[in-house]
């Protein structure tokens, strides 16, 4: 469930390279929209805590507060050049995962990047993953790989995996909308399994995935989108991080079953947000 529909684009920034590329990347979706950025730097005061009790001295906090008005500064100043008008910053005393979690209560997208210093483009690296993509009250955008920026990304698809769940509804409107505000062809990928269950053979699987492709984009209005279906034989996570080589985003739910099955936690979730070459958007299909 996305939280706030009309909400702002919410990203935060550590000074990394990785986290302005996410600045970049959530501005450029805020002026899609017409929505307002809002932009956050974690000073993560309480990993500071001696003992777990006793405050760290004024000058460091002086120092952290310091540093992150600069970087707040600095992203601020990249949104505005992307054409984005409404921006705000602000400093959050908390921890990386919670101040990403709270600030998702009230917004339309949650944009981190891949990489960084340790607070919120850390995402991939234990905690704050965990914590966001299970307890974020929005979708989230990972940022990753460098071929999103490239001049001619604009007229790469957009890739989304659907399987028979109730989720792949959610997920295949997003998918539609995020293609619609790109004037973006839109691939629509449904991938079983290299060996077939028992007693079902490849046809009977290819015409059963080709009706539900059917099927859900029929109930769907795709108005200018083009949409092309796909069935495959093939594992879902390796022909999902082989078609973001050539897609612009790569939209997956964060719960599946059938051909994507627990995609944030699972296998195939983990693959995208390690190795996709475009960013990856996490649908939130669950309260």
């Amino acid at each position: 469930m996305t939280a706030a529909a009309g909400g702002s684009i919410v990203t935060g920034v550590d000074g990394s390279a990785e986290s302005l590329d996410a600045v970049r990347w959530a501005a450029r979706a805020a002026r899609l929209r017409g929505a307002p950025l809002d932009i956050v730097h974690a000073l993560d005061l309480p990993a500071l805590l001696a003992g777990g009790v006793v405050p760290p001295p004024e000058e460091m906090v002086d120092a952290l507060r310091a540093r992150g008005r600069r970087a707040l500064r600095t992203a601020r100043e990249l949104a505005v050049a992307q054409g984005v008008s409404d921006v705000t910053t602000r400093l959050d005393s908390d921890r990386a995962a919670q101040a990403l979690i709270e600030a998702s209560r009230t917004a339309a997208l949650l944009v981190v990047g891949a990489a960084g210093h340790g607070r919120f483009t850390s995402l991939l690296a234990g905690s704050v993953a965990a914590a966001v993509g299970t307890h974020a009250h929005c979708d989230t955008v990972v940022v990753r790989g460098d071929s999103w920026d490239e001049p001619d990304a604009a007229g790469r698809p957009v890739v989304t995996g659907i399987d028979g769940s109730e989720a792949g509804t959610r997920v295949l409107e997003v998918a539609l909308a995020e293609a619609g505000l790109r004037r973006a062809p839109l691939v629509v990928l449904h991938a079983w399994a290299d060996t077939p269950p028992p007693h079902d053979d490849p046809r009977s699987m290819t015409d059963a995935g080709r009706r539900l492709l059917d099927e859900r984009i029929l109930a769907h209005e795709t108005g200018d989108v083009a949409v092309e279906q796909v069935v495959v034989r093939a594992h879902p996570r390796r022909e999902l991080v082989e078609r973001s080589a050539a897609a612009q985003l790569v939209v997956l739910g964060d719960r599946g079953r059938g051909g994507f099955p627990g995609l944030l936690l699972g296998s195939t979730g983990q693959a995208l947000l390690h190795h996709a070459a475009c960013p990856v958007h996490l649908v939130r299909t669950t309260a």
